[in-house]
């Protein structure tokens, strides 16, 4: 993995996958799987997406309302055919320009994929 992979926590937590990325990661990252998923992207991937553009914004509701997570809206039709990418997203802000994302994907979604995806943008970072 490059430099930017190693800035990328993935883990397991309570049987869904998660990871700790900066935004601009966590945004390539969901870019990534809408990109090479090929069928139209499932409502919550495009609402994540939306979330993560918006950041300050996004922040700053989740604080004025206390809440810890943000969860994206989701389609019925989407988890009955299984295609629910993203199940909860937290913010982090540490300082103005150090901005964070704890993504907690859907249950279905595979680490192994996940770490791909990771290897996949972070080694298109380091050849540009």
């Amino acid at each position: 993995m490059g430099d930017e992979a190693s800035k990328v926590k993935v883990f397991d937590k309570y049987g869904y996958t998660v990871v700790e990325a900066s935004l601009d990661i966590a945004l390539r990252m969901l870019r990534y799987i809408k990109e090479s998923s090929g069928m139209e992207p499932s409502v919550d991937l495009s609402d994540s997406i939306r979330i993560l553009e918006n950041f300050d914004e996004y922040y700053s509701i989740m604080n004025r309302k206390f809440r810890e997570y943000i969860i994206p809206q989701k389609s019925e039709s989407d988890f009955i055919k299984g295609r629910v990418v993203v199940d909860k997203i937290k913010l982090i802000k540490k300082d103005q320009d150090n901005k964070m994302v704890l993504i907690q994907f859907d249950r279905r979604i595979r680490r192994d994929f996940i770490e791909r995806v990771i290897n996949n943008i972070t080694s298109n970072i380091s050849n540009e």
